[in-house]
């Protein structure tokens, strides 16, 4: 069964990156959605500057905590350059914090 849903918004390009057991897995995914923002947050600690971003992948694309998103198409990295390939350090970086996998009729949308 298909998704009615409609994806036309889905006009970005991003790149998703992995670190597992030593290696570093690179997926360039066409199509997806992709929206961040910067605002200002004010706490005990002082202020800071905070971005934060939604990603929508239509269709079964696995993203879990930890990965790291790039907006449009991402380098190659090795596992020895991963440490300094963090979103303080590369400039359209993220990295996932949590993930809200959405279905349709018991099937996944996005």
């Amino acid at each position: 069964m298909s998704c009615p849903l409609d994806y036309s918004l889905c006009d970005k390009t991003v790149t998703l990156y992995r670190l597992k057991t030593g290696t570093v897995h690179r997926q360039v995914v066409e199509k997806a959605w992709y929206s961040y923002n910067t605002e200002q947050v004010t706490d005990v600690m002082g202020t800071r500057q905070e971005t934060k971003f939604s990603l929508i992948l239509p269709g079964e694309h696995e993203v879990l905590p930890g990965d790291r998103v790039y907006e449009g198409v991402g380098p190659v990295i090795t596992a020895e350059k991963w440490p300094e390939f963090i979103p303080v350090c590369v400039p359209g970086l993220a990295q996932v914090q949590y993930v809200k996998p959405c279905y349709w009729q018991g099937q996944p949308c996005h």
